[in-house]
């Protein structure tokens, strides 16, 4: 049997090859890996990489059948990747594109088992086994919304990707465009010049690994459409407030927001009970409440989610192990608490801040640029003389949460005072040595 092997199947070959094994590498990758809007993505992509396989398959062998049974995969490929944008912008997996799609794979199939579908044809110097007819025309309107719904997911994202992954988010954006509209171009244009279908497989290719390198370096970029987190209070039983963590701006103080949790609260009593979860609908988003044995959490988000739900629930249990002995002595310093970041970075670490908004915030500025309390700055002069160490430390507290200042000092002054104490015995203990001889 002679193998009708041309530049085609290898390109082919290569793009199925690489395009599989990249895609095995994002399970591999623990911040990714159990996303769900992302396993649909990455489901999509799979499809398409198994389409470009049996496609290669189907020229060297000049395979007919094969090349009619690989539209099941351009039909997957569309669904999944339908379905996984729409989780990410709106965590559900309906809309019309859906419905749309799954009518035209329907009808793909059907005009699939009529004669005249597939039919093999010398272009470009070899021999390909091509689509024909209506058949074809359907299979690029089905690819053709995979790759709009791609594009109009990159669009949404990089508008609203925060200040702090805005460098991200275009990257990503360049792997969309590279994805959609180029190798989309490349694949309307292949009906004219049967060669431009290599640069379409390429294209798909080369935007896939930019879109999932960039995934995986930055997960963040996933949630952002879905929802907004803007703020986390934990309370104790007697309504003070322990923590506080701001994922966007807010003028409400803590002990106020603690104070809305309170009268929510009582207003909840008889739904609400020792560890149970409540969902209260805002003005303008979604109060998550979880109370336990020793301690309340309020979360604030633009909508639920199971995801958050679990997250609070999760957050909960490990503050209470966390600060175990804080709870029991009932402290009421928020200081005590600051180790609860630990846990925001464990729970929410996906979940992108909104604070900062230009390279100029406080928080990104260099210490020469920043603006502290005279007081504070003779004291912080008094320690660091030098002018390097001294902006470099004022960077840094401005950075650490406001209790650490003073307790930094505190600390420096304790030493100071140790020290002395310890040069001064030693003096003390020369001069009677001295004294004895």
């Amino acid at each position: 049997m002679i193998l009708n092997w041309n530049i085609e199947v290898i390109v082919n070959f290569l793009v199925a090859a690489v395009g599989l094994i990249f895609t095995i590498t994002t399970y591999y990758s623990p911040q990714v890996k159990k996303i769900k809007s992302l396993f649909y993505i990455r489901l999509g992509f799979t499809g398409f990489w198994v389409f470009m396989l049996l496609d290669g398959l189907a020229f060297l062998f000049l395979s007919e059948f094969l090349g009619l049974i690989n539209c099941i995969n351009i039909f997957l490929a569309t669904i999944f990747i339908i379905i996984g944008v729409n989780y990410t912008i709106k965590e559900t997996f309906y809309s019309i594109g859906l419905i749309i799609a799954i009518g035209l794979g329907v009808l793909l199939f059907y005009v699939g088992t009529q004669p005249g579908a597939v039919d093999i044809e010398l272009q470009s110097g070899y021999l390909r086994v091509r689509w024909l007819g209506l058949f074809n025309t359907l299979a690029m309107i089905l690819s053709g919304v995979a790759l709009y719904y791609l594009f109009y997911w990159g669009i949404k994202t990089y508008k609203h990707a925060p200040f702090l992954i805005k460098k991200e988010a275009s990257i990503f954006f360049i792997g969309i465009l590279i994805a959609s509209p180029l190798s989309l171009t490349f694949y309307f244009l292949y009906i004219f010049e049967p060669i431009l279908i290599l640069a379409n497989a390429i294209a798909m290719l080369v935007g896939a690994i930019i879109i999932t390198l960039t995934v995986i370096s930055e997960p963040k970029l996933l949630y952002i459409l879905p929802f907004t987190i803007h703020r986390i209070v934990v309370k104790d039983k007697d309504g003070r407030p322990l923590y506080d963590h701001d994922w966007s701006e807010s003028n409400i103080t803590e002990t106020i927001f603690t104070g809305f949790l309170n009268a929510v609260q009582l207003m909840s009593e008889e739904v609400m009970h020792i560890g149970g979860l409540l969902d209260i609908q805002l003005e303008e988003g979604i109060l998550i409440l979880k109370e336990s044995n020793r301690i309340t959490v309020g979360l604030v988000s633009s909508k639920s989610s199971k995801l958050l739900r679990d997250s609070v629930i999760k957050f909960t249990e490990d503050f209470e192990k966390k600060f175990d002995r804080e709870l029991k002595r009932s402290e009421t310093e928020m200081s005590h608490y600051d180790g609860a970041f630990e846990l925001i970075e464990k729970y929410f670490s996906n979940f992108p801040y909104k604070i900062i908004k230009s390279k100029t915030e406080p928080l990104l500025l260099k210490g020469k640029y920043l603006k502290i309390p005279l007081e504070l700055e003779t004291k912080l002069r008094s320690v660091f003389p030098d002018d390097k160490e001294y902006e470099a430390i004022k960077a840094e507290l401005l950075k650490a949460p406001l209790s650490f200042a003073s307790d930094f000092f505190k600390l420096h002054d304790d030493l100071k005072d140790e020290m002395e104490r310890i040069s001064g015995e030693e003096v003390k203990y020369l001069d009677e040595n001295y004294e004895e001889n």
